[in-house]
């Protein structure tokens, strides 16, 4: 038996998605795959445009067996903390044999030998760090240069140097340095593998014939003919029936009310010990948040060089859920927990082998008794609700009520689809 793990957010899921699903069952040559996903907050500090049960639907419906919820802290954290608590759940499962991530530059050779220098930090490689900060370059420039500089000086053989500028700190780069990262750090025995990224970039904003990023479709959501041809037939329907229902999309200007009066009523020692607050934005924050009338306004008071938009925009649901720096030891901690969101009858297999092999609890119908350990969890089910359009929808502790999504089979007969989980025929 041989499982493939990999990490997604499926916000919402396209046909890049399939592509990566396909590439990794053949890659790897698996006969199962889990996904660890992100809830219903995702890590560029935005919700995610639909709740978790839908994208889960749509995981379930592509290919994938099982859908483990990344936890809220994780899911929300810089690439390094949400590497970490994804590799960590894959990890502790006990039945994980490999991982499948995308990547700009393809080559997991180069990006296995990048993750050993950043954990290991030789002496050249630090002293050419020390001397690029001492230049003026901000942290993650220095990085990568540092990276860059060290890897052109201690060639190896196994180093593919003409994909050496390949190694930039691009999205799915970094997240794939990450990953490897976090595999050494914990002595997997999980082994890594990468496709290269084809077509459209991960920020491009263009819908362009039947490929398009999650960032595009975004972009261009509330244009739903626009975006069709970009999405597999049934996550089109699936998003389709959650804007429909009034369950979406959701973004981050939904919550301004609730994130003015956060910042409006808070004082600046509490900001400033706020999760990633640091050389005195707290004080802009405040100013901003006094002034602005939403959010999409206070980040462009706020946003500078320094600071982009992705790191404000998770201070933002830092503050709005309370997740203070002390909260970083959680972080770098191991998950205690395994939340099920999702599974087909391939995935009721796998489960019974996880409960054999993995020591920590393994939730798929919370109760009371996790309300205190699925905290933030349950917490930003509760907050992203109040979001919804429809008013029938935005009630409490969603999380206690909706069971996981079963996909028991799935019909695919000539344009035509049926999903279980909602009872509801396409035809189309």
């Amino acid at each position: 038996m041989k499982v493939c793990g990999i990490v997604v957010e499926y916000n919402p899921l396209h046909k890049g998605h399939i592509y990566h699903i396909q590439q990794a069952k053949s890659i790897t040559n698996c006969d199962y795959v889990v996904a660890v996903m992100s809830g219903n907050f995702v890590q560029r500090g935005e919700p995610a445009v639909i709740n978790k049960w839908s994208r889960t639907e749509s995981a379930l419906l592509s290919g994938v067996d099982l859908v483990i919820e990344l936890p809220f802290i994780y899911s929300i954290s810089s690439a390094e903390g949400f590497s970490f608590g994804a590799i960590s759940i894959l990890n502790s499962l006990g039945i994980i044999d490999s991982i499948c991530f995308g990547s700009e530059c393809g080559d997991i050779e180069l990006l296995n030998y990048a993750a050993k220098i950043l954990v290991n930090e030789p002496d050249e490689f630090k002293l050419i760090l020390h001397n690029l900060l001492k230049q003026g370059l901000s942290y993650p420039s220095a990085i990568q240069k540092a990276l860059t500089n060290y890897i052109i000086n201690n060639n190896l053989d196994n180093v593919n140097m003409n994909a050496k500028e390949s190694i930039n700190f691009t999205p799915n780069n970094t997240l794939g340095i990450e990953y490897i990262k976090s595999l050494i750090k914990l002595n997997s025995s999980i082994t890594p593998y990468t496709i290269n990224r084809t077509a459209n970039n991960y920020n491009d904003l263009n819908i362009t014939g039947n490929t398009a990023s999650a960032a595009a479709i975004r972009n261009n959501i509330n244009n739903l003919y626009m975006i069709k041809d970009a999405m597999p037939e049934f996550s089109y329907h699936i998003l389709s029936r959650e804007i429909n229902e009034g369950r979406g999309p959701i973004v981050l200007n939904d919550f301004s009310d609730l994130i003015l009066y956060k910042i409006r009523e808070s004082s600046i020692d509490y900001l400033s010990n706020i999760l990633d607050v640091s050389e005195g934005i707290e004080y802009k924050i405040k100013r901003a948040g006094d002034k602005a009338s939403d959010v999409n306004q206070l980040i462009s008071d706020v946003k500078n060089k320094r600071y982009t938009l992705t790191r404000i925009q998770r201070i933002l649901l830092y503050i709005l859920f309370d997740i203070q720096k002390n909260t970083i030891k959680e972080i770098k901690s191991e998950p205690k927990y395994i939340r099920v969101l999702g599974f087909n009858n391939n995935g009721k297999f796998l489960l019974r082998k996880i409960k054999e092999k993995c020591s920590l609890k393994i939730i798929t119908n919370p109760s009371k008794n996790d309300i205190e350990l699925l905290h933030y969890d349950i917490l930003s089910t509760d907050i992203y609700s109040l979001a919804y359009k429809n008013k029938q929808f935005k009630t409490g502790k969603q999380d206690l009520i909706i069971p996981p999504v079963y996909i028991n089979k799935w019909i695919c007969r000539t344009k035509a689809y049926y999903f279980y989980q909602f009872g509801i025929f396409y035809e189309t």
